[in-house]
């Protein structure tokens, strides 16, 4: 009962943490979104746990701690991957800002 507690806890301050972002304007809406139910998700396995293996057991997986392993990789190797392709969009854009400048001095020493 303290662990649910413990992790129910910790899940509402991350959902906190989450609308705090949003009301920056650091998360857009489909991210905000997105994230608050990842979380409300969260907590409805934490209080009932069953759910995982009921769900487990309609997809095919043997346990229901087996299903949200599986799910976590899925998760973290999306967002991986999100980060892997927006780290090579700001290199490009880092090259063509570097090329712009680089150009501009050249007009420079030319006159």
């Amino acid at each position: 009962m303290f662990i649910k507690i413990f992790l129910l806890i910790i899940i509402i301050l991350i959902i906190s943490r989450i609308a705090s972002k949003y009301l920056k304007k650091e998360l857009t809406v489909k991210e905000f979104v997105l994230w608050v139910l990842f979380w409300i998700g969260a907590g409805f396995i934490v209080i009932w746990p069953d759910t995982s293996s009921y769900l487990a057991m309609l997809l095919g997986v043997g346990r229901g701690a087996d299903l949200v392993i599986y799910l976590s990789l899925v998760l973290v190797f999306y967002l991986l991957f999100r980060i892997f392709v927006r780290i090579e969009k700001i290199e490009r854009d880092i090259t063509k800002i570097i090329s712009h400048i680089a150009l501009k001095d050249e007009d420079r020493k030319e006159r």
